[in-house]
């Protein structure tokens, strides 16, 4: 079962709004986030704090990280 979701951020001064597929994954959620055309996927880990993972075999220009950690700052207030 997949649900989409919008997820507003701020950064730099700029507002965003970036879709979001929401999947059942394992024992939770994982979210898959398409940032400026990479696909990244933010999970928790262990500790109950979500991580970023890149698709494998990646190369090219990482996301932009104060995009990621508005998106995981976002997701953590839900």
């Amino acid at each position: 079962m997949e649900e989409t979701v919008e997820i507003p951020v701020t950064v730099r001064g700029v507002e965003r709004t970036f879709a979001g597929r929401v999947q059942a994954w394992r024992y939770g959620l994982r979210i898959l986030v398409d940032i400026d055309g990479t696909e990244v996927v933010l999970e928790r880990d262990d500790a109950g704090e979500f991580r970023a993972i890149l698709p494998e075999g990646f190369v090219g220009k990482s996301p932009d990280k104060e995009v990621v950690n508005a998106i995981i700052g976002v997701l953590e207030s839900l």
